[in-house]
């Protein structure tokens, strides 16, 4: 324990020292760092896949070296960059070379590029003329209601299409973007839901306007609802004196989202049966055809789920015809009949 304390100023000098030889050392080092492409003329765009990042070589104080790798480490993409100016860029096939005037590196300017000594860094590009389009959505999002409701209609998206700009040749082959595959259950009332787009497909550059879109659904709780006394016609070519059909009235049970029920109305519905049916099938009662008039917003597949009639079927009856009564003269009749013809002479 003799000297502990000269032992140990000697060990904060020697560290002291040693970090200061470490500042005034350069070092170097070899990062992956990102592409950037600048000031790309507006009629033009990229139609190549160029890489995202490029692996360089960096020379620098150690500290700042460190601190560069650990933030690059930790997803910070904004400490350094290779940047390609591309105003002057043409249309077709070009080669840009990295030089150390592309190498950015903001809040750390002792870090220096270093120029391969045997060979040149380049990036490939494909310009394109810069186009718009309309691209349809395709909605793979699942919609299941609980027991006892029902969904109207069919989902609708607002928007149902993204306006995409990019490289002609790119935007030529997206012919949909998908939504993500989203499953939503029990659902048991109408409800907007924002759905993120899935680009995973788009070539690379293609600019779309927006990242999600909204699925507007209509959930209606399922009803029962009845309308009596609606008349049946007998349609078709037959003798109006001679049949009828009895019972002449039903009751339409309709079940449906209640709603859609709550919008029908008696004059709504229609039901007939065609007399020549009869004969073809060789029956004598018959279920009637129902004709419901509705709203052409209203999808009938999905918002109506049952009609029935009641009672289900309707007879075809002749109507009795009575014979017209014979009127018999008596001789008396017949003598002022020639009596007046006498007269008459």
């Amino acid at each position: 324990m003799k000297h502990i304390g000269l032992k140990i100023t000697a060990f904060i000098f020697a560290i002291a020292l040693w970090l200061y030889v470490m500042s005034l050392s350069t070092f170097q080092l070899t990062l992956d760092v990102p592409v950037r492409l600048v000031k790309l003329p507006e009629m033009l765009a990229i139609a190549s896949k160029p890489p995202q990042t490029i692996n360089i070589s960096v020379e620098g104080p150690a500290f700042d070296l460190m601190r560069m790798r650990n933030r690059i480490k930790n997803g910070d993409t904004t400490v350094a960059s290779i940047v390609l100016d591309l105003q002057d860029a043409e249309l077709g096939s070009s080669r840009k070379h990295i030089f150390a005037k592309n190498f950015i590196a903001t809040g750390f300017p002792n870090i220096k590029f270093i120029e391969p000594d045997n060979q040149l860094l380049f990036v490939d590009l494909e310009l394109d003329t810069r186009i718009e389009r309309n691209i349809p959505i395709h909605s793979n999002v699942t919609f299941n209601t609980q027991a006892g409701y029902i969904m109207t209609d069919e989902p609708k998206l607002s928007p149902n299409f993204v306006t995409v700009s990019g490289a002609r040749n790119a935007i030529t082959r997206i012919f949909e973007i998908p939504t993500d595959s989203v499953s939503f259950d029990t659902l048991k009332s109408s409800q907007k839901y924002s759905i993120p787009l899935n680009f995973d497909m788009i070539p690379a550059y293609v600019q779309p306007s927006d990242s999600s879109i909204v699925i507007d659904v209509d959930i209606q709780k399922v009803a029962s609802k009845e309308f009596t006394k609606i008349p049946v016609q007998l349609i078709g070519r037959y003798d109006k004196a001679a049949y009828k059909l009895v019972p002449d009235t039903l009751t339409v049970k309709i079940t449906g989202g209640e709603h859609i029920l709550d919008s029908i109305s008696t004059k709504d519905l229609n039901l007939f049966i065609e007399f020549n049916r009869f004969a073809i099938e060789d029956v004598d009662s018959l279920t009637p055809t129902i004709k419901m008039v509705l709203d052409p917003k209203i999808n009938r597949d999905m918002s109506i789920k049952a009609v029935e009639v009641i009672p289900d079927k309707v007879a075809l009856v002749k109507k009795e015809i009575k014979p017209a009564k014979d009127v018999v003269k008596t001789n008396e009749d017949y003598g002022e009949e020639e009596d007046e013809e006498d007269d008459e002479e």
